[in-house]
């Protein structure tokens, strides 16, 4: 078999594997981006110090992808498929976002990595529809057809954020003096938690000190503060309101996956919370919902589990989803 390189690249970190045969992994190694002048830099010194000569490779970037070529805005460097192609004697180099990467992993991953919450079984011929909190807002979907699927790379995080009752509109008013426009992700994302946290502060007359995602969900958890635990419900309502609207808008009966660090960290409050209320709250289509499977991936790793089946699909001339 083939030996395939697959590596995620971040704005701080890049991480590597090599692939021998199916999607499994091995040899994955960490690399601080600011350590090193260039990616090329950090393959070539991974590779050495492994002796692998792969002949495919497959990268995600966290970044908007155009022609197999990105720019990683914090850091300066331009990762291009087809300079890696030719700089590492590859036959084949597929350089794509990261969320692209996470939507090439949803036909992989295996029942004991998905937590469903409500809905039916999945119609496998149906669309499918992605969103992933994290440290921004990932929107994307996968629709099937003969040759695998077609991936929709969107910007629709940064579409704007709707509110659903009296409370949601107070706190859209006061996001709004701060930001003007309301994208999804000013509340939806770990930055949006503590955009809500600020926001319900303000609405209640509290004078809090700032908090990190991180210490919002502690003190929700560990110290049952009121008024963390009031921000994470209305997260997850804002998050469950937006995934009914993918929903609709992709006829998702294939189901509508829940990506990023965030909704598994906490996902005994998740089950707990208003998110399915909120995603079937849609007036006369809410019979429409009703059926849709939501899941929560747990896979820790989906985007390289992307990459890595890309590549095996690929070389095994069988369908898989693609851009």
């Amino acid at each position: 078999m083939m030996q395939r390189l697959i590596g995620d690249i971040g704005g701080t970190n890049t991480r590597l594997a090599l692939v021998e045969e199916g999607t499994e992994w091995s040899r994955m190694q960490s690399f601080r981006n600011e350590e090193h002048e260039s990616l090329e830099a950090i393959i070539g010194q991974y590779l050495e110090s492994r002796d692998a000569r792969p002949g495919t490779a497959a990268l995600a970037v966290a970044g908007p992808v155009r022609g197999g070529r990105v720019r990683l805005t914090n850091r300066g460097w331009t990762v291009d498929a087809a300079n890696l192609k030719r700089r590492f004697s590859l036959d084949y180099c597929r350089v794509v976002n990261d969320f692209s990467a996470v939507a090439m992993g949803i036909p992989a991953l295996d029942a004991d990595v998905l937590e469903q919450l409500g809905g039916d079984t999945r119609n496998s011929e149906a669309p499918v529809a992605i969103i992933g909190p994290g440290t921004g807002l990932g929107v994307g979907g996968i629709v099937p057809d003969h040759d695998g699927g077609r991936i929709l790379v969107t910007e629709g995080g940064h579409a704007t954020l709707p509110a659903n009752d009296d409370q949601q509109a107070a706190i859209l008013a006061s996001l709004r003096r701060r930001f003007g426009h309301v994208s999804r992700e000013r509340a939806i994302s770990g930055q949006g938690i503590e955009n809500l946290y600020q926001a319900l502060a303000e609405l209640q007359g509290q004078d809090v000190t700032p908090l990190s995602a991180a210490e919002i969900g502690e003190a929700a958890s560990e110290r049952d503060d009121t008024l963390a635990n009031e921000t994470l419900d209305l997260f997850f309502c804002f998050l469950g309101a937006v995934a009914g609207d993918l929903a609709l808008s992709y006829g998702a009966f294939g189901g509508v996956y829940l990506a990023g660090g965030i909704v598994p960290r906490y996902l005994p409050r998740f089950r707990d919370s208003g998110f399915r209320q909120s995603f079937e709250a849609k007036g006369r289509m809410s019979d429409y919902l009703k059926p849709i499977p939501v899941f929560v991936i747990l896979h820790e790793e989906v985007e390289l589990l992307g990459l890595a089946a890309s590549l095996d699909a690929r070389e095994k001339e069988v369908p898989w989803p693609h851009l």
